[in-house]
């Protein structure tokens, strides 16, 4: 099998030869800057090396492309989770800025570079967008976004009407021009203590938008994930009523068992779950970590990868001794 073969097997509840050995996301900045002091070649350049960091630390192939809404016109916040707009008005002005055409997205050498990491042979692509919950919150803020649900009921409507439109023509093209593994949403809609609105109003304001758009991918047979950090016991439940195929990362600090997702929604995928904290501090811990996950990639679908970005405590050599670990039980499928 290949690695598109070993994820489809996995979703469509098949065994595969192997399970895929994936990062889906990149390291931090701390954590490559480490490394490059303790020996990593490859140079963080730009976003493909972090396929070059993938392969050189022995790691099968993941790379995601994310298409963004906004452009370099559009205007930036003056701080993280600040907005860019506070009305209806300021709407109007920024949205001229955004919604670029699907062909001004990546270029064409975007997508044979896509197409050279796919014939490595063990490689996954996979594509990203904001979430109807990431997405408004980019534009109001993170405090003004939890208040318009209740003060500018109207705006919300109208921005994630227009981004379903957005979406409805970018979809189709991205789909047509490359043959993604899957699909993500970011949304991080949640903390550790669960979901940050509650369903009635996921019922209003992202479920109509979600259960508007998912249908589209699965007509290209693009398999659908929710990003969300954080608590995701309840939300698993809403985002699997929207039609979505799977979540990730399933943060362990966070208090969320996998094995109660899978008894639960055994028809959904689940990426990610291994406690990044827990990788610091040598083999046993590691190879303690995989038993407890074992379980449950035997019996559901899972596809075990940290639990997100791997923090710049763990070293050089304790990540190789993870990359061996993982290729070891990758094998006990």
């Amino acid at each position: 099998m290949n690695g598109s073969e070993r994820f489809s097997a996995i979703l469509s509840g098949r065994k595969p030869d192997r399970l895929p050995v994936i990062e889906w996301a990149p390291w931090w900045n701390l954590t490559v800057r480490r490394w490059e002091n303790e020996g990593l070649k490859t140079k963080p350049r730009t976003y493909r090396d972090v396929y070059g960091i993938q392969r050189e630390l022995g790691l099968d192939g993941c790379v995601q492309t994310f298409y963004n809404v906004r452009t370099k016109l559009t205007p930036k916040a003056v701080s993280r989770g600040q907005g860019i707009i506070k009305n209806e008005d300021d709407y109007r002005k920024i949205k001229q800025t955004m919604y670029p055409e699907p062909e001004d997205l990546f270029p064409r050498e975007h997508y044979l570079w896509l197409e050279s990491v796919h014939a490595d042979g063990d490689s996954i692509a996979f594509f990203s967008v904001e979430g109807f919950f990431w997405f408004a919150r980019e534009l109001l803020g993170i405090e003004p976004h939890f208040y318009s649900f209740y003060d500018c009921p109207e705006l919300l409507d109208a921005m994630c009407s227009d981004y379903a439109e957005w979406l409805e023509k970018v979809l189709p093209f991205i789909c047509n021009r490359f043959s993604f593994d899957f699909m993500s949403f970011a949304e991080d809609m949640s903390y550790n203590n669960g979901p940050m609105l509650g369903k009635e109003l996921f019922d209003r304001f992202l479920a109509p938008y979600y259960k508007r758009i998912i249908p589209v991918l699965k007509k290209y047979g693009v398999p659908v994930f929710i990003d969300s950090d954080g608590d995701i016991t309840k939300a698993v439940d809403w985002y699997s009523e929207a039609g979505a195929d799977g979540m990730f990362p399933l943060e362990r600090q966070a208090g969320v068992d996998v094995s109660v997702y899978i008894a639960k929604h055994p028809e959904m995928a689940f990426l990610g779950h291994f406690d990044k904290m827990c990788m610091k501090y040598g083999e046993n811990a590691m190879r303690a970590e995989f038993e407890r996950l074992m379980p449950s990639w035997q019996n559901g679908k899972l596809i075990p990868s940290v639990d997100h970005q791997t923090p710049p405590d763990v070293s050089l050599d304790n990540y190789k001794i993870f990359a061996r670990l993982f290729k070891e039980y990758s094998l006990k499928v």
